[in-house]
C-alpha cells in the first residue's frame, strides 16, 4: 500500500489542461453564432471543475486563465484581441475568472478530500490485516516475520523488526534482507530504544542514518524497534509514514505482549504442575515406600527375637512377609525409575521378532503372588503373527496391568488376557471383573500419580503404573484406551500394536488355557 501524496504539477497535468480549454474553445467556437457569449463561459467552468477533480488545484488554475484568455481573445468584440470594448463583457469576464477560483479551489478540496477518505480506509483495511496475520502468530519470531512482511507490503518499503531484551537488542527480522544494517543504523536503534521515541531519518535525531525508526510501546515498556527505509522525500511524507509506522508497531507490541505472556503462563503452568509432581511424589516415597519398609523392618525384628521360640510355621510366614513387602518395595522404586526414564527421554527400544504367548507367559510369571487368589483365563489365538516389539516394555506393560486388576478387583475373581488380529494389528486386551472404570475417569487414571478411590478403602501404589503402560505402548508404536465390560462390570484394557508389513501368522498351541 503506497502513502497518498498530493499530486505534483507536471508538465504533463498542466498540457492536458490546455487541451481541455482548446477541447472547450473548439466545441464553443461553432455555438457563437446561435449562443450568446455568457452561455459559452459555462464549457469552460465545466472544464475548470472537471481539471480540478482530475488534476488538482494548479493545473485547475492553469487552466482557468488560459480559458478567460481564450473567452475573451475568441468570443468578445473585438475578436480575436484581448481588448474589451463592451463594459458588460468586462464584468462577465471578471465574474467568469472569480467563479473559476472558487470552483478550482472547491473542487481540489472535494479531491483531497476523497483521497485521503479512501486512504484512510485502505489503511484501515491494511492495519485489519495485520492485526489478523499478527493475531495468528505464536511465537515472538511470528510475530516480527509478520510484522516484517506485512508492513513492508503497508509501506512499499524495506521494513526490519528488532526484539528488544532490557536495554539490548536481542533479535532481527528484515523484509529485504539484501537492506542491512550498519553500525550507525544500529546505533539510532539503539537510541530509539533507550529514549523510548522515533529516531533515525527524521532530519534532527540521527541524520548519517537511512532508516526511520519508531519504538514499540506495551505494557511492560519498550519490547523493540520498528525500522522502514523509505525513498527520497519530503518531510511531509516522512510525517505521514511515521504515523503509520507508529500505528504498525503499536500492534505489534500488543502482540509480543500477548505472545510472552502466554510463554509466562505457560512457563507457571509448568512449574505448577512440576511442584505437584514434587508434592505427590514426595507423598508417595514417605507413605507407598515407607509402608513395605515398616513391613519388612517389623518382620526382620520378629524374626531375629523369635528366632528360637517361634515355630517353623511362624518363621517361613515372617520370611515370606519379608519377601512379599521387598518385591512390593521393588516394583515401587522400579515404576518411578521408568517414569523418570520416560519424562527424560532416555527410554530406548530394541525391537525385533517377539512370541506374544511368551510376553504373556513371562508377565503372569512375575506377578503370580499379587494375582493368586484370581483366576486367570488367557484366550490367544493360534495363528496370531509374530510382533515386531521390545519385548521387554510389552512384558512390563502387561504386568502393570494385571498388578492393577489385581488390586482393584475382589478375589476369587476373573482376569482374562485375550488377543487377536485385526487387519494390520494386532490387540490385546486385560478385562476383569471388579467394579469398572467411572466414564469422567477414563482419561485421568493414565495422569501420573492418580489413584482411584475405592470408598475409604487404602490401596497400595504410587499411581504411577498406568501412566507408564501408556508410555511404554506409545513408545512401541502402540496405544492403549481404558473402558468398562459390556456384559457386566469390569474394567477393559485395550492394547493396539501395529505388526510389521512382512508378519507371519504363528502356529503356537495355546488356543484357550486358565489358571487357577
Amino acid at each position: 500500500m503506497a502513502i497518498w501524496q498530493p499530486r505534483r504539477s507536471s508538465i504533463i497535468t498542466y498540457g492536458y489542461s490546455a487541451l481541455c480549454v482548446v477541447a472547450a474553445t473548439a466545441v464553443g467556437w461553432p455555438l457563437r453564432l446561435v449562443v450568446p457569449p455568457g452561455s459559452i463561459v459555462l464549457l469552460y467552468l465545466l472544464v475548470t471543475l472537471y481539471t480540478a477533480i482530475a488534476f488538482g488545484l494548479g493545473p485547475a488554475l492553469f487552466g482557468s486563465l488560459l480559458g478567460v484568455l481564450c473567452f475573451d481573445f475568441f468570443f468578445l468584440l473585438p475578436y480575436y484581441t484581448f481588448y474589451i470594448a463592451d463594459p458588460e463583457d468586462t464584468i462577465r469576464l471578471a465574474a467568469f475568472a472569480i467563479v473559476a477560483v472558487v470552483v478550482s479551489n472547491l473542487a481540489a478540496r472535494v479531491r483531497r478530500q476523497a483521497i485521503s477518505a479512501n486512504q484512510r480506509a485502505k489503511t484501515s483495511e491494511d492495519l485489519y490485516r495485520l492485526s489478523r496475520e499478527l493475531a495468528r502468530a505464536v511465537t515472538a519470531q511470528d510475530v516480527l516475520h509478520a510484522t516484517a512482511t506485512t508492513g513492508a507490503a503497508m509501506l512499499q518499503a524495506p521494513v526490519v523488526v528488532l526484539l528488544a531484551d532490557g536495554d539490548q537488542i536481542d533479535g532481527e527480522t528484515n523484509s529485504d534482507p539484501t537492506e542491512t544494517l550498519g553500525a550507525t543504523d544500529r546505533e539510532a536503534a539503539r537510541r530509539c530504544l533507550a529514549r523510548g521515541r522515533q529516531a533515525g531519518a527524521d532530519g534532527a535525531t540521527a541524520p548519517a542514518t537511512r532508516w526511520q525508526f519508531v519504538p514499540m510501546h506495551s505494557g511492560r515498556g519498550t519490547g523493540g524497534v520498528i525500522g522502514v527505509l523509505p525513498p527520497p522525500r519530503r518531510n511531509g511524507d516522512l510525517a505521514e509514514r511515521g504515523r503509520l509506522l507508529g500505528a504498525i508497531a503499536d500492534q505489534a507490541a500488543q502482540a509480543i505482549e500477548r505472545v510472552r505472556l502466554a510463554e509466562d503462563l505457560d512457563r507457571t503452568s509448568r512449574t505448577a504442575e512440576r511442584d505437584r509432581l514434587h508434592a505427590a511424589l514426595l507423598t508417595s516415597v514417605s507413605h507407598d515406600l515407607r509402608t513395605p519398609l515398616a513391613s519388612i523392618l517389623g518382620s526382620a525384628s520378629d524374626l531375629t527375637h523369635h528366632m528360637a521360640s517361634a515355630d517353623e510355621a511362624t518363621r517361613v510366614e515372617l520370611a515370606q512377609t519379608i519377601r512379599d513387602e521387598a518385591e512390593r518395595l521393588n516394583r515401587f522404586i522400579g515404576n518411578l525409575l521408568d517414569m523418570t526414564r520416560l519424562q527424560s527421554g532416555m527410554l530406548t527400544t530394541e525391537t525385533g521378532p517377539v512370541d506374544l504367548v511368551d510376553i504373556v507367559g513371562a508377565a503372569l510369571e512375575r506377578c503370580r503372588h499379587i494375582i493368586a487368589r484370581h483366576t486367570i483365563r488367557v484366550d490367544v489365538p493360534d495363528d496370531l503373527p509374530m510382533l515386531a516389539v521390545d519385548e521387554v516394555l510389552l512384558e512390563h506393560a502387561l504386568f502393570n496391568l494385571l498388578d492393577n486388576a489385581g488390586k482393584y478387583t475382589p478375589p476369587d475373581t476373573q482376569i482374562r488376557i485375550a488377543a487377536r488380529h485385526d487387519d494390520d494389528h494386532v490387540v490385546v486386551q486385560v478385562i476383569d471383573e471388579g467394579e469398572g472404570i467411572p466414564a469422567a475417569e477414563r482419561e485421568r487414571i493414565f495422569d501420573k500419580f492418580y489413584r482411584l478411590r475405592r470408598g475409604d478403602r487404602p490401596l497400595a501404589g504410587t499411581g504411577l503404573g498406568l501412566a507408564i503402560c501408556r508410555g511404554f505402548i506409545e513408545a512401541l508404536g502402540g496405544t492403549i484406551v481404558a473402558g468398562n465390560r459390556p456384559d457386566r462390570s469390569g474394567a477393559v484394557f485395550t492394547i493396539t500394536l501395529k505388526l510389521p508389513p512382512d508378519a507371519n501368522p504363528l502356529g503356537p498351541d495355546l488356543a484357550s488355557t486358565e489358571m487357577q
